[in-house]
């Protein structure tokens, strides 16, 4: 029969020890390990400074009395009528063995004690690792955080962007609001003044009616054009070249006419392609305006803008060129962080080209980049032709 002195013992507890880099799993082979070794009756592993708790156990359970000594750098051994219990203090903790009053335990409180720096080493490991995955988990939480952040931030960006457009926008229904709106007036006082001189001519008051119906909706149009910018997209769809030029057309046209800025559009009208239409048209009413604010800056004397389509195997490309006198290179890497302007506070929030390449390369799944020297500025944006891959949270 084996005894505790036996090599083969030996090897079979140290063998045991650091088998594993989970604390439970590690404590409990080498429990199980040496109460089968030592013919224990039970064994527990308490943690320093808890001595009523164990953290793993195996066989027989058991409580010391409270006169047990847990504080001593070497085992010790509690004996009543009842049972013996052998105390082995690690660096971290205590394992406690249960025996039977006859049991001869000191080759075994021998044995063990010569594994605790071995024992205390491989809990060590264990508590690493703990800490490792415990700092990790906290890490990814933090970085959930701050995307979660910067995801809001992103929103409320992209709210002020719309926000700014929607003041150029008010501007823009007031430019084509005014000639019908005046042109209103001027019938219906005409209409009046004839009704108090009696001079009511049928014809004429039809004719007048007519023309006061017909701006009527007009002005009717011009909402509904506008309304319709700022609905968003849930999916995208499919919408041509010529769309795109009209809506455009609509949207900026009295403005650009007021300013005598030609806009010129270059490409196939019924070339289709995939995406969020309003979307992509806020990034060029961006361009579009930033050209029109240089255009009045530089007292451009002929502003053209001219909107090519091209496209290559897989995207389609808008070329977006101006003749306002172009952007210094000084800052033409900085035209796309958030904040920058080279407006005015008054005149300029610093976001319409930060949200345009947001929108372009994170919902459309493309790419915009800028070109420019002392004639104009040319901006290049590349979606593919078959649309976003994925959807995005709808602002």
């Amino acid at each position: 029969m084996k005894t505790l002195n036996d090599p083969f013992i030996a090897y079979e507890c140290v063998n045991a020890i650091g088998n594993s880099l989970n604390l439970d799993e590690m404590l409990t082979e080498v429990l199980e390990t040496f109460v089968r070794c030592a013919k224990a009756e039970g064994g527990k592993y308490l943690e320093k400074n808890i001595h009523n708790t164990a953290l793993v156990h195996s066989g027989k359970e058991f409580s010391p009395s409270e006169s047990f000594e847990y504080e001593t750098d070497s085992f010790s051994i509690h004996e009543t009528k009842e049972e013996k219990i052998l105390n082995i203090p690690v660096k971290q903790g205590h394992f406690l063995f249960l025996f039977t009053p006859k049991s001869d335990i000191d080759a075994f409180a021998t044995l063990f004690s010569a594994f605790r720096i071995k024992l205390s080493n491989a809990i060590d490991a264990c508590l690493s690792v703990e800490k490792l995955c415990s700092s990790n988990l906290s890490l990814s939480q933090q970085i959930d955080k701050e995307k979660n952040r910067n995801h809001a931030t992103e929103k409320l960006m992209i709210s002020q962007s719309r926000l700014a457009i929607m003041g150029e926008m008010i501007g823009m229904i007031a430019h084509q609001w005014r000639q019908p709106i005046t042109l209103i007036g001027m019938l219906t006082n005409n209409t009046l003044l004839d009704v108090q001189l009696g001079d009511i001519k049928e014809k004429q008051l039809i004719s007048d009616l007519q023309l006061i119906d017909k701006q009527i909706h007009f002005l009717s149009r011009t909402i509904d054009d506008f309304r319709n910018f700022f609905r968003p997209n849930k999916l995208p769809k499919t919408v041509t070249f010529g769309e795109i030029g009209t809506e455009l057309t609509t949207i900026m046209g009295k403005s650009f006419l007021n300013r005598r800025i030609s806009l010129i559009f270059e490409g196939e009208d019924e070339t289709p392609f995939i995406t969020y239409k309003n979307e992509l048209l806020q990034v060029f009413i961006n361009i579009l305006n930033n050209a029109k604010d240089a255009f009045a800056d530089q007292h451009t004397e002929h502003p053209v803008i001219r909107f090519q389509l091209g496209e290559s195997k897989s995207s389609f490309l808008f070329f977006i060129s101006d003749n306002g006198g172009g952007i210094p290179q000084t800052i033409i890497t900085r035209i796309f962080e958030p904040y920058f302007s080279t407006k005015s506070e008054k005149n300029g929030t610093g976001l319409g080209l930060y949200m345009s390449a947001i929108i372009v390369e994170r919902h459309l799944k493309g790419s915009i980049i800028a070109c420019s020297d002392e004639k104009g500025t040319t901006f290049v944006i590349k979606i593919p032709k078959d649309g976003p891959k994925k959807g995005y949270d709808v602002y």
